[in-house]
């Protein structure tokens, strides 16, 4: 009896076995990755970042802007370090998000504030990422 062995059958199997675990992985898992989550959006000539940080105090929280990102960096700490938890959900922690900005903007006019867990920056267009009216000669 003979038997064909193909490498690429087996290729194929491990393949379908890796997908299935990212599949059926818990969400949950993929949100920790993405710490914090973040909203943007533009009204007018401000694009707004709202950054869900909740526990977090705003002398640990670091903003910077260069080149277009926006890097959020902070650290969640324990209110229980040294202590045994029975459960413990919560990640601490140290965590860095970097945000790609649409266009560029005024860095001179960025604010920021921390108001119930929710770090809000707004940032002013650049002049140059304004739309213009060009009169036609």
């Amino acid at each position: 009896m003979f038997y064909t062995y193909d490498i690429f059958d087996e290729a194929v199997k491990l393949r379908d076995i890796v997908d299935r675990y990212f599949r059926d992985m818990p969400a949950d898992t993929n949100k920790r990755m993405e710490y914090p989550l973040i909203n943007l959006y533009e009204k007018g000539d401000t694009i707004t970042v709202r950054a869900v940080v909740p526990g977090v105090a705003a002398g640990d929280l670091s903003i910077e802007l260069a080149n277009n990102n926006l890097l959020i960096q902070g650290e969640r700490k324990s209110d229980y370090a040294d202590k045994p938890y029975m459960r413990k959900e919560r990640d601490f922690g140290s965590f860095k998000k970097s945000v790609r900005l649409p266009f560029g903007v005024k860095t001179d006019s960025v604010r920021a504030s921390l108001e119930n867990g929710i770090l809000t920056v707004s940032l002013e267009k650049s002049d140059e990422a304004k739309p213009r009216r060009i009169e036609i000669h």
